[in-house]
């Protein structure tokens, strides 16, 4: 039998209304029975109580509001009012697959300390012209709607209650496949365990992730100092790894990311200020731990070098008697 821990889910939101009220009908039809939603609207235009209100009394779901004061205090806010000993993070607009609560729940039973779940895309909304959606999801896209002239106006591919009615038919219908930070390669080489990576808090972001809560607050939770897009919850991962929190992946516990428009309606400016934003952060994240860990993450996102490279290297300083080699290593990439 599955260990009852008392759990929470930890959401913060701001300016995804509808997208939330997808998320939290997924999280009706959850096969688990006993489980805590709490969530933060950091300063939602016109707030979300209306899109919570359906909720209420079909989940045990806590609503805290604040004006915006950014990712990383949104969910500190929402752990300080969390009541569980296992805290389940999940994004806003992720629609959780059935037993992605249970699945959780189970991996901690099974010894879990840090569970990566799995992540999968979904297209809820067509909205022309404003989403970052590849060729391939265009096309796939195309044969769903059967007409390429529908395209020219919105398409909601999900009515209200589609998803708590039917979960697995509105996932099948809306689903674009797996996400790319599920880092394929990775699993490939090591294992769904992560047996001797070095690197598994950086694949453990807050988009699907559960640890206990006793574990985040030894850590001090998100640093605030964070701000804009990237690094807050790999961060929250880098300290908890450093404390002794193990992560491995779950493939069974999916949730789906719902495709929707960044915060520019230009995609390219969108994406340009939002990788400007995690370059930044990503310096923010060297300077405070100065570590060679550390250095390579930011290595691999400037394409210098893939996570099972920076592995490799890391395990080739670890196993020098002589700490010259480390050293000169921290000193040229703390330099750059």
């Amino acid at each position: 039998m599955v260990e009852q821990l008392p759990v929470s889910l930890v959401l913060a939101t701001c300016d995804k209304r509808e997208y939330l009220a997808l998320t939290l009908e997924s999280l009706v039809a959850q096969t688990q029975p006993a489980f805590q939603v709490v969530l933060c609207d950091d300063g939602t235009a016109g707030g979300v109580e209306d899109v919570v209100a359906p909720f209420r009394d079909r989940l045990d779901l806590r609503l805290i509001t604040q004006e915006n004061r950014g990712r990383a205090a949104a969910r500190n806010t929402a752990l300080a009012h969390a009541d569980g000993d296992l805290i389940v993070f999940l994004d806003d607009d992720r629609m959780a697959h059935p037993d992605f609560v249970a699945e959780h729940l189970a991996a901690a039973h099974d010894g879990g300390t840090g569970t990566i779940g799995w992540k999968r895309r979904a297209l809820t909304w067509w909205r022309p012209g404003i989403l970052p959606l590849g060729e391939t999801d265009l096309l796939r896209l195309v044969q769903r709607v059967g007409d390429v002239a529908r395209l020219a106006e919105p398409i909601r591919f999900l009515a209200p209650g589609d998803v708590t009615t039917d979960p697995l038919d509105a996932f099948t219908r809306t689903e674009l496949g797996d996400e790319p930070d599920n880092y394929h390669a990775v699993i490939d080489e090591y294992g769904p365990g992560l047996a001797d990576f070095r690197f598994g808090w950086a694949l453990a972001t807050t988009a699907n992730l559960s640890v206990r809560r006793d574990a985040v607050k030894e850590v001090g939770g998100f640093d605030e100092s964070f701000t804009g897009w990237g690094m807050e919850d790999t961060d929250l991962s880098y300290r908890l790894h450093h404390a002794g929190v193990t992560f491995s992946v779950r493939p069974t516990a999916v949730n789906y990311h719902q495709v929707h428009p960044l915060a520019d309606p230009n995609l390219m400016l969108a994406q340009r200020a939002q990788r400007a934003q995690l370059l930044r952060n990503l310096d923010h994240f060297c300077r405070r731990h100065r570590a060679l860990d550390a250095y390579l993450f930011r290595r691999r996102w400037e394409y210098a070098m893939s996570l099972i490279e920076a592995d490799r290297l890391l395990k080739l300083v670890e196993g020098q008697t002589s700490p010259l080699l480390r050293q000169e290593l921290e000193a040229l990439y703390a330099a750059r």
